[in-house]
């Protein structure tokens, strides 16, 4: 499978709901932690929610550090995000090639989590994880 049909299969469906989108792609490193974290703030603060920015940031810092650890001893170590809006929520989703679910807080070992915003989030707020392509998505809706 070429990288392109393999990145088909991981990326989310695009949704009218949310029409703003931004990707981004990265290698399972440290250094993709403070680049997230950049892009991030830049696209909120393009998108008008500077009111997001520092939540937003924050976030992905945690989702980004765990999907780098995820990634420890895969043969090709690469992480995804991506960000969505609807001009009034925030959507964003970190994909890594690990299969195994991520521990969220809250739930209790063996509680399947949500799908979430696979095609795009419904009225629900928090997160979830579910799998994608070779790996899984964790996302949040703030």
């Amino acid at each position: 499978m070429t990288t392109a049909a393999a990145r088909r299969r991981t990326e989310p469906r695009p949704s009218p709901r949310y029409p703003l989108t931004s990707h981004l792609e990265l290698g399972a490193r440290p250094t993709a932690v403070p680049c997230a974290r950049m892009i991030t703030k830049q696209v909120v603060r393009e998108w008008r929610r500077p009111d997001l920015a520092e939540t937003a940031e924050l976030l992905v810092s945690e989702l980004v550090t765990n999907a780098i650890r995820a990634s420890c001893g895969l043969p090709e170590p690469a992480i995804r995000l991506w960000l969505a809006s609807d001009r009034s929520n925030l959507v964003i989703r970190v994909w890594d090639g690990q299969r195994r679910a991520a521990r969220l807080p809250g739930r209790r070992p063996g509680l399947r989590a949500r799908p979430g915003p696979a095609a795009g989030p419904g009225p629900e707020q928090g997160l979830g994880v579910y799998r994608r392509g070779h790996g899984k998505v964790v996302w949040v809706l703030i």
